[in-house]
């Protein structure tokens, strides 16, 4: 079923991580508030707060539906989500280290976020087009 399509196994493979890391930063987050601009650090490395742990899980699961749902929607989850992790990383450069920061991102964060942007847009942009039609 998902061998089909390019889209809907990045989708469902980008969306079970986002996922597991959501469940996983209310591990360690639990002790600051849920929108505070400094969150706990996840692995020692990936600043998280409940707020954005609650997105991480609300991406993961909308790309794991999409690919669920078939090739098309799948290809509009990777490229939609692709581009509003791409605004979530050039954001977080600017708000970082300011009281704006209600993600809690830091250096690490970003970095997660573009290169989820980018293997998304890869995909979403790249694969699974419709053939040409004479």
């Amino acid at each position: 079923m998902l061998r089909q399509s390019a889209n809907r196994v990045t989708a469902l493979v980008v969306g079970a991580c986002y996922l597991i890391l959501g469940a996983l930063g209310f591990t360690v987050s639990t002790a600051f508030s849920f929108s505070h601009p400094v969150g706990a650090q996840l692995f020692g490395v990936v600043s998280v707060n409940s707020l954005q742990n609650v997105a991480h899980l609300v991406i993961g699961a909308a790309l794991v539906a999409a690919a669920l749902l078939g090739r098309t929607p799948a290809r509009l989850a990777t490229r939609g989500i692709g581009t509003l992790l791409l605004l979530f990383g050039i954001a977080g450069l600017f708000l970082s280290s300011t009281d704006y920061n209600v993600f809690a991102v830091n250096a690490a964060a970003n970095l997660l976020h573009f290169a989820s942007s980018a293997t998304l847009l890869a995909v979403g942009l790249g694969t699974d087009r419709e053939p040409a039609r004479r």
